[in-house]
């Protein structure tokens, strides 16, 4: 408890120091978003359908209710509803057993009783904030500020509605560890980048107020503080695969966003030789996220977690798309082979190898966007999806 409380102290100092200075966006690309807007204004015929798709899809979100942790339809083991509570996903009841415990792992097929929990309620939190703060970035209208801004109020700062910081029951599988989460539910609030960027943007338009900011700021470093100190964080900070390097890349955010840059540039520093020699072999390949059922799928999710953290310490004035001796380029090489080309791929991929594609070519434009790279973009125009209408707000906010 003394540790705790000494933590809570330096949080509190920490937010009261910088809660004065503007926040700034880690993965939103503003200057996109701008030549979007100003190319549109000037007639480009292709960004246009899409910017008008944006903003109809925007449209949709202002009348709907506020997504909070409280609306679940059962109650965590704390007692507490403010407590995010989720499953893991590919958990299934044991049918070796009368009463189905202790759920046994499937991996790659999602059980549907998550949506009983959370899981599915912050996704859309967090889908919406983007979508919401992508429009208002292209269009500057406020009609969606406010509602990204109410959002942040509802599931954050609202002493009815707000969520606790801790994810202590994130991912728990029922009838092991006690009814408690495991470490990999702390990947859950990896969704929450999108609130910090959203915060960031919506308080320089003007629409959180300063006492607003420190709030959100007391928050997350309240958070900081348990993904540091809890057995899960602890348990995820230790994780070889993309897991650990989730957990760099939001406490590396969030503790950005709450003014406590000294834990986020250690962790920054440390990247390449902890995350990147370990991860990458020689010729690109990923060994964890090849071992899984959806082994193209897992190596492009974990490449985006890099390139995410590439983007935030570009933030920090620290290059690390060529550190660990061009390690990113050779994870991406090594899965360009395959493009077009599933019968090669020697591993499994046992769903969605279409869909993995499509987020293959964006990592592909966004690893381009940090070092330019002529190839990447070609690859990107071949393989990107021709229904550009569902990717509107990622070309808008990225191209």
């Amino acid at each position: 408890m003394k540790i705790f409380g000494l933590l809570s102290l330096i949080s509190v100092s920490a937010c009261c120091v910088v809660s004065a200075v503007s926040a700034q966006p880690y993965l939103l690309d503003v200057e996109a978003a701008t030549r979007a807007r100003k190319a549109v204004a000037l007639g480009d015929t292709r960004l246009k359908p899409l910017y008008e798709r944006a903003l109809r899809d925007a449209d949709k979100l202002l009348s709907l209710p506020n997504p909070t942790v409280i609306n679940k339809g059962m109650t965590p083991p704390s007692g507490d509803k403010h407590d995010y509570i989720s499953m893991g996903r590919y958990w299934w009841p044991n049918p070796d057993t009368p009463d189905g415990l202790p759920y046994v792992r499937r991996d790659g097929e999602s059980n549907p009783e998550l949506k009983q929990f959370d899981r599915d309620r912050l996704g859309d939190f967090s889908s919406r904030l983007y979508r919401l703060t992508g429009a208002y970035l292209l269009s500057e209208r406020p009609e969606y500020a406010r509602k990204a801004a109410s959002m942040l109020r509802t599931w954050f700062l609202n002493p009815a509605t707000r969520m606790n910081p801790n994810a202590t029951y994130a991912q728990m599988v029922p009838g092991r560890n006690g009814g408690l989460g495991r470490p990999e539910g702390v990947l859950d609030t990896y969704s929450f980048l999108e609130a910090v960027d959203a915060a960031a943007v919506l308080e320089r338009g003007g629409y959180l107020s300063k006492k607003e900011m420190k709030a959100l700021r007391d928050w997350f470093s309240e958070y900081v503080d348990w993904l540091r100190t809890s057995d899960a964080g602890l348990g995820e900070y230790a994780a070889k695969n993309n897991h650990g390097v989730a957990y760099d890349v939001q406490t590396v955010v969030f503790a950005l966003f709450a003014g406590r840059d000294e834990v986020a540039r250690e962790l920054v520093e440390g990247f390449a030789e902890r995350r990147l020699r370990p991860q990458i072999e020689a010729d690109g390949r990923q060994p964890r996220e090849l071992a899984r059922t959806t082994a193209f799928g897992y190596s492009v999710y974990n490449l985006t977690h890099l390139l995410d953290m590439c983007t935030v310490a570009r933030t920090m004035d620290i290059d690390l798309y060529d550190a660990a001796d061009g390690a990113i380029d050779r994870a991406i090489g090594y899965l360009t082979q395959f493009l077009g080309n599933r019968d090669a791929f020697p591993y499994k991929q046992i769903k969605d190898w279409h869909g993995v594609e499509q987020t293959f070519a964006q990592q592909l434009l966004r690893a381009s966007n940090l070092k330019e790279n002529p190839e990447y973009r070609r690859l990107y125009e071949q393989y990107r999806s021709p229904e550009e209408q569902k990717r509107a707000l990622f070309i808008l906010l990225n191209e």
